[in-house]
């Protein structure tokens, strides 16, 4: 009985072969990851954008809020049966105006009577851009030069305003009524996405009895 030894081929490439394969593997794998690295990356850095866009539009509703709220406020007199303290003089005319502009119109005051006694007593009041800031001013003797007393009321740390300004109409409607028409516009932005900037307006009036 013979016996046949049968012999197997070397399979000389089996081992190479399998390398070349996990090598590619391994590249195929480093690119998948470095894709889905960059979509992740592109996603937060866009959820960021969004996010911060909201917060600039928040905040400048949220201060445009605040000043119309105030400003409406201006020369109310509590007390109807005496000449209104809360309102200013034109020096040019003797006209009596409800609000007082700086030159640049970017800040304004004016007064009301806050405590509903009829008595003007450190009731003046103002806004002002300061240094890319909304400053609010509460007190006697308010003017748009002075540094002391006045507040930051907008968030400096990431919002910055680049434009501020009020445009003022009064119109004496009657010997006894003058109305104020107050247009405030705004621009802000964000502080590191500084492309990120938005522009308001807002319109108010105010009817003051003398």
């Amino acid at each position: 009985m013979h016996h046949v030894n049968a012999v197997l081929p070397l399979q000389r490439g089996g081992r190479g072969y399998g390398l070349v394969e996990l090598m590619i593997s391994i590249s195929l794998a480093a690119m998948i990851f470095t894709g889905a690295w960059d979509i992740l990356a592109n996603q937060q850095f866009y959820n960021t954008r969004t996010e911060q866009y909201y917060l600039v539009q928040h905040e400048a509703k949220n201060l445009l809020t605040v000043m119309q709220r105030e400003l409406n406020r201006a020369g109310f007199n509590a007390d109807a049966d005496v000449v209104n303290p809360f309102v200013y003089v034109d020096p040019r005319d003797n006209s009596p105006v409800i609000f007082r502009l700086n030159s640049n119109q970017d800040c304004i005051t004016y007064r009301y009577d806050r405590n509903a006694d009829g008595i003007f007593h450190q009731e003046d009041f103002g806004f002002r851009l300061h240094h890319a800031g909304l400053q609010l001013r509460k007190g006697s003797n308010v003017n748009c030069d002075g540094g002391l007393g006045w507040e930051t009321i907008s968030q400096a740390e990431n919002i910055e305003i680049t434009q501020l300004r009020f445009s003022v109409m009064s119109k004496t409607v009657s010997p006894v009524i003058v109305k104020g028409i107050i247009t405030i516009t705004l621009r802000i932005r964000h502080r590191q996405f500084t492309d990120m900037a938005l522009d308001f307006s807002r319109n108010g009036s105010v009817r003051v009895l003398l």
